[in-house]
């Protein structure tokens, strides 16, 4: 590592690891210390008003999201960068095996091909470590950790955070990233980017007018009881009859704000998925499948129980013939319990 040279070694370590971009920050940083101030004031009054909904982990972490400082107390410097997994390569793959040209569909988001990102960001935040030196201690995070990941980045100039709460990155304006952060014992030199977007989120809001939910609002946090990724990811419960006929089609998450921001043309790289092969394939097939793969935090239940939700959303002679073999094959209650629900 080269102190005296510290920004053009970022860089080339950046380009070594794979990462999109990379900044360092220190953690004495008076605006960063400012921007937790007032994030922490938005997020409790969010917590209070219920809109994280199951989702009881952020109340839990939010003491630790809101001091770093303590929660990192051999932290001097953050070393704060983004990743895209190929999210948006009309090349990546995925595990799902294709569906027949007649099968009854479902939908994964598109930022589930290839492996794993958490293990991807993980991957490169070892990496970067191993370059930083023997002397050099290093804490990585990446998503699930009790860190503001998005508002780091933003500081460290890498983006800005727009009405879908997800970075926007400066160079094509593209949401479609991921963030990874090391937390690192010493002094290291700030590397800050400037943010050169070329129109601000203010002027498009193109994420809250294509929101088919109505989750996403201007200028505020996400209400994501309404949210279909928070829907078919995080509610581990059964889906009411409004809530499942929100979901649509989606197995896994949801492309529609990610597609349109910025808005221009995108491939739709979204993961068809045979509905049948979903149901009626062996559990632990499936398990199989989706191993190391981003649907694998979902779980096969919470897939399947989306699935019925989507048959039910399809109303068709086909969808109601697997739905009643469902009915008569599982072995989940809480499946059960959703074939049950009425007019979802």
């Amino acid at each position: 590592m080269n102190l005296d040279n510290f920004s053009e070694w970022l860089a080339e370590a950046s380009r070594k690891i794979g990462a999109h971009s990379i900044a360092c920050i220190r953690m004495d940083n008076p605006l960063l210390r400012q921007r937790i101030e007032e994030n922490n004031l938005r997020v409790a009054n969010w917590l209070k008003l219920g809109m994280h909904g199951e989702m009881d982990y952020l109340q839990r972490m939010f003491a630790a999201k809101s001091n770093p400082w303590q929660t990192f107390p051999l932290a001097k410097s953050v070393i704060v960068l983004t990743f895209s997994n190929r999210w948006g390569d009309p090349f990546a793959t995925h595990p799902f095996p294709a569906p027949a040209s007649n099968a009854l569909l479902g939908y994964v988001s598109a930022y589930a091909r290839e492996v794993d990102y958490h293990l991807t960001g993980r991957s490169m935040l070892a990496e970067l470590t191993g370059m930083l030196g023997e002397n050099i201690h290093a804490e990585a995070t990446v998503d699930t950790a009790a860190v503001y990941e998005r508002l780091f980045a933003s500081v460290a100039g890498l983006g800005v955070v727009g009405d879908n709460c997800l970075l926007r990155v400066p160079d094509s304006g593209d949401s479609r990233v991921f963030i990874g952060c090391l937390f690192v014992d010493a002094e290291l030199p700030e590397v800050i980017h400037e943010v050169p977007l070329p129109f601000a989120c203010s002027t498009c809001r193109a994420c809250v007018t294509n929101c088919p939910t109505g989750a996403i609002q201007s200028g505020r946090m996400i209400d994501v009881r309404k949210c279909i990724s928070y829907l078919t990811i995080e509610k581990r419960g059964c889906l009411s009859h409004n809530e499942g006929q929100s979901i649509g089609n989606w197995l896994f998450g949801c492309d529609d704000c990610t597609m349109v921001c910025p808005p221009k043309g995108k491939i739709d790289m979204r993961i068809p998925v045979d509905l049948e092969w979903l149901l009626k394939t062996s559990a632990a097939e499936v398990r199989r499948t989706i191993k190391g793969n981003a649907t694998g935090y979902a779980g096969v239940t919470q897939l399947r129980k989306n699935a019925v939700v989507v048959l039910k959303n399809m109303a068709t002679p086909r969808a109601q013939e697997l739905l009643q073999w469902v009915g008569e094959n599982t072995g989940s209650e809480l499946i059960r319990q959703q074939i049950d629900i009425a007019g979802c």
